[in-house]
């Protein structure tokens, strides 16, 4: 009977995981999303089903992206992988970057919908 109990709350757990990553991919392909990162930059991002392109000024970066298990994985190119850890509060979203080489470059970010 525990058994049973312990694959039942593995599946819901599992599930809800996954349910999480749908919808914040949902919400982030919504909005178009004000920047704001800890090395002092912002600017604006807009998600499609699978590319990120961010814009400050008259520049824009294109990225493919992934979201799995609460990760992002931003690609450019075959470069190496940019990942952030993503933490959703209310309507923003938290990017925290996974290595201090990422956080030098890119710092953590912070994502607020754009009010235009």
């Amino acid at each position: 009977m525990r058994k049973r109990i312990y694959i039942l709350l593995i599946a819901i757990v599992v599930l809800g995981l996954s349910a999480c990553s749908n919808n914040s991919e949902e919400d982030l392909q919504s909005k178009k999303w004000n920047v704001d990162a800890t090395n002092g930059e912002s600017y604006t991002a807009e998600f499609g089903k699978d590319t990120v392109s961010f814009k400050m000024g008259s520049l824009t970066r294109g990225f493919t992206y992934k979201i799995s298990d609460d990760e992002i994985s931003l690609e450019a190119n075959g470069e190496e992988p940019i990942v952030f850890e993503v933490e959703k509060d209310g309507d923003e979203y938290f990017f925290k970057a996974t290595t201090e080489a990422i956080r030098d470059q890119f710092g953590d970010l912070t994502l607020s919908p754009n009010k235009d």
